[in-house]
This record gives structure tokens, C-alpha cells and sequence, in this order.
């Protein structure tokens, strides 16, 4: 089936998702407007009434709220990343928004403050993640966290956070529970169950009859791609095998074997990049031959490195550009060109997936303004910040949120590594998800 077709099938299923989003209108459907504010904070500071005939800015400058963590020179803000363990390629993240924000300290920082990040190493291990978050909330006294890394460590200190009523924005997991889970949380990227109907109806219709395995971390990240992606391959395909493995896995090589042992000839992975790169690297090296699904967390041309050309072929879910592809993005060739010039010689995938980060956490910072406090910024994400007038610059739509819809980012799209040219193949178009006009 060509690319318009499994196209138009992934968009059919995608469209009744229970959790349809807001639509996002032109980048101009605001002009230079503020629109006026209807809708209450988080800890209800307003009234429906009050607001109704008030801008933003005024419902902003009169909000009270909690300022742990902020005086009037700086912000603390906290977060947990791997620097170390199996999934330390993505501490490549904290790296670039740091230097992202090194920079606007240097040029005076956000309203008059300045940036001063905490970050925790937990080893993307839930146990640590649970000690470095206690310290960054009781001892740091961080007024917010910001771009949690992963799924099991983010959920093991959820309830905790959210008792503490800190904010956490943000958080670089796909789990969709971060879009529901109070007014001042967050995720960025889209979640892995549309991630995961997206790389199911592509299987189903790509390869209609042939024999699956699906390789899976065993946690909320790998489940919750499994149950998008078997629902969205239905009857399709014959799965042949389902296996396992934890998060903190060294190696899954023996697992994948197991599944091509089993007669796989599709292999649909829910892995980090360290591990999927040694899969494809072994499986490669027994003269295995088998077509690779992957999810976007992992594929990027920095997990092609670590691969050493085992991943040619291999496919997977995207939604921003890749570095590889700077020759033709104006936007994705400014951001390499400034995080060359702030510290990062060879920026990766992770890198850019930092630099976005940390735009959408300065666009939430300058919009809510001087009074600066934990009731303000949940007004502002829902109110101000992400109305469709405003897209970062490796963006393919503008962010919008609201209080009904907390997710920012909900495009998508189909890509293909290729070894020899070193760069991924589009297999059609962009899809942005928004579905109703906000």
C-alpha cells in the first residue's frame, strides 16, 4: 500500500481517539490581540466574573500563589535525568537546555531572573529518582520541575509532587496520564498511545500478513505503545511472540533473537537507545534479516552512531526534525548553528529535543510575567502562553494548550534511516493531530 493510503488510515483511527485535541489555527488567527481571560487558575484565584472583564495581563498581575523558589533575581527549578545508566544518551537534553539558558541568563534572564537549574542524576532508576526529587522540593527548594525525564521515573514521584503543589511542566514521557494529570502538569512530546496507533496502522498496512514480535520495556513506556499498536494492527498481521524487558537492562539482544527465532519477520520495539543500538548491532552480527519498527524515543542519527550502520532500514514515529536534515529546515539549521555556538560541538537528536525544551519553558516563563508564583504559571499555560500565536523553531504547527487540553506538541510523521546517505526518509506526510478548532 503507497504512503497516501496507510496516510489516510492512520489519520481514520487517530481521529476517534478518545482524547481528541484542540485544534491549532493559523499563526496569525490571534494577531497581536490578548485575548481576554475566561477561565480560572488552577487554585481558582479568579472568578468567572472578574475575569470576563479583564485581559491576561490583568488577571495575571493579580493572582497570588506560592513563590518557593523565586525571589526577585532568580528562579529555581529542578529536575531528574540519567547522566549515568543505560539511558544516559539523554541526559544530551539537560545539556542543551542548560545552554540554552546560559545563554538568556547572559543577556539578563526572563522578566528580571535568572535560571538556576538543579538537576538530579537518578540513573533512570524510580528508587533514585524518588530520593533526588525529595531533595530538589524539600531541601532545594525548587519552585518548579521541568522536563522530567521517562516514564517510570516520572510516575514513581507524581502523587508526591502533586501533594507538594509543584509545578511540573513539560515532562519528556509519552505517557498519556500527563495531559490529564492536574492543572499544573504537563508532557511535551505526543503520548505513546497515539504514538503507538500510529506505528500499527503503518504495520497493518504495509505489512499486511507478515509475522510480528513486539520487544517491549516493561513499564507504562512499553505498555502503553503495545496496547496502541495491537489495536491499531487489529487482525492485520500475526503476532508471533511478545517479550519483555526492564528499564534498566543493559542488554535486550536475547530477547529480540527469541522473537526472530520465532519466525518475526517485522520487529516492533519500545526501547531507549542504547539498547535498541546493541540490539541492532547483535542481531545484525547472527545474520539475522528482519524489518525494524522502532518508537521515535530512540531513533535519531546519534542512536545510528552508537549502531554502527546496523540501523539501516530501521523505521520509526517522528515529530521533530533530525540534524541530519539542517540543509533543507531554516528553522533546525538556527538552532544547530546556536548550540554550536553555546557550548555543544556535534549536536544530536537529544540536543534539538533540549533546545525545544527549553523554549517552551522561556515562552511559559515570559508569559506569565513578573508575578511570578504557582497559581500564575498554570494560568498563563492555560491562558496566555500557547494560543496558536506562537511555534518554536523546529516546530512543524504552533503549541496550544488550554485547560481542557495539555498537550503542546501533536504532529507526527513516518521516517526511514538511511545508512548510506545518513539521513531519514519521510514516508509521508506531517500530520498534525490537533482535530477541533480551538
Amino acid at each position: 500500500m503507497g504512503p497516501r493510503k496507510w496516510l489516510l488510515g492512520l489519520i481514520a483511527v487517530l481521529v476517534i481517539l478518545p482524547f481528541t485535541a484542540i485544534a491549532c489555527g493559523d499563526d496569525d488567527d490571534t494577531g497581536d490581540e490578548t485575548p481576554q481571560a475566561t477561565a480560572t487558575t488552577g487554585g481558582g484565584a479568579t472568578s468567572p466574573t472578574t475575569a470576563a472583564t479583564k485581559s491576561t495581563q490583568d488577571v495575571l498581575a493579580g493572582i497570588k500563589g506560592d513563590t518557593t523558589g523565586v525571589t526577585d533575581t532568580e528562579i529555581k527549578i529542578g529536575s531528574h535525568y540519567p547522566k549515568t545508566g543505560p539511558a544516559a544518551a539523554y541526559y544530551d537534553l539537560a545539556v542543551a537546555f542548560q545552554a540554552y539558558f546560559d545563554d538568556v541568563n547572559k543577556k539578563g534572564g526572563i522578566n528580571g531572573r535568572k535560571v538556576k537549574f538543579l538537576i538530579e542524576d537518578d540513573g533512570y532508576n524510580p528508587t533514585n529518582t524518588v530520593t533526588a526529587v525529595k531533595k530538589l522540593v524539600e531541601q532545594d527548594q525548587v519552585f518548579m520541575l521541568f522536563g522530567q525525564l521517562g516514564t517510570p521515573t516520572a510516575a514513581a514521584v507524581s502523587q508526591y509532587i502533586k501533594a507538594e503543589g509543584v509545578p511540573s511542566y513539560f515532562v519528556m514521557s509519552g505517557h498519556p496520564m500527563w495531559a490529564t494529570f492536574g492543572p499544573a502538569y504537563s508532557p511535551l512530546n505526543p503520548d505513546y498511545l497515539v504514538e503507538g496507533r500510529a506505528i500499527g496502522t503503518y504495520v497493518a498496512n504495509s505489512f499486511k500478513g507478515k509475522k510480528v514480535g513486539i520487544l517491549y520495556q516493561n513499564d507504562d513506556f512499553g505498555k502503553t505503545g503495545r496496547e496502541g499498536t495491537k489495536t491499531a494492527m487489529g487482525s492485520a498481521v500475526t503476532i508471533v511472540g511478545e517479550e519483555t524487558y526492564e528499564a534498566n537492562a543493559p542488554d535486550i539482544s536475547s530477547q529480540a533473537l527469541k522473537l526472530l527465532n520465532g519466525g518475526a519477520e517485522v520487529l516492533i520495539a519500545y526501547a531507549t537507545p542504547a539498547q535498541l543500538a546493541g540490539a541492532l548491532k547483535n542481531v545484525k552480527a547472527q545474520g539475522k534479516t528482519v524489518t525494524w519498527v522502532s518508537t521515535g524515543v530512540a531513533v535519531s542519527s546519534a542512536t545510528a552512531k552508537l549502531a554502527e550502520g546496523a540501523m539501516d532500514g530501521v523505521i520509526t514515529v517522528g515529530y521533530l526534525p533530525d540534524p541530519s536534515e539542517a540543509a533543507t529546515n531554516p528553522g533546525l539549521k538556527k538552532a544547530l548553528d546556536f548550540l554550536k555556538a553555546n557550548g555543544v560541538a556535534n549536536p544530536n537528536f537529544f540536543h534539538l529535543v533540549g533546545f525545544e525544551l527549553a523554549e517552551h519553558l522561556e515562552r511559559l516563563l515570559t508569559a506569565t510575567g513578573k508575578n511570578l508564583n504557582r497559581e500564575s504559571i498554570v494560568y498563563a499555560f492555560e491562558n496566555v502562553a500557547f494560543q496558536g500565536d506562537w511555534k518554536c523553531t523546529i516546530c512543524y504547527f504552533p503549541t496550544i494548550t488550554n485547560k481542557d487540553d495539555h498537550r503542546p506538541i501533536e504532529a507526527m510523521f513516518m521516517q526511514k534511516w538511511d545508512e548510506a546517505q545518513k539521513k531519514f526518509i519521510r514516508l509521508g506526510e506531517t500530520m498534525n493531530l490537533e482535530t477541533t478548532k480551538k
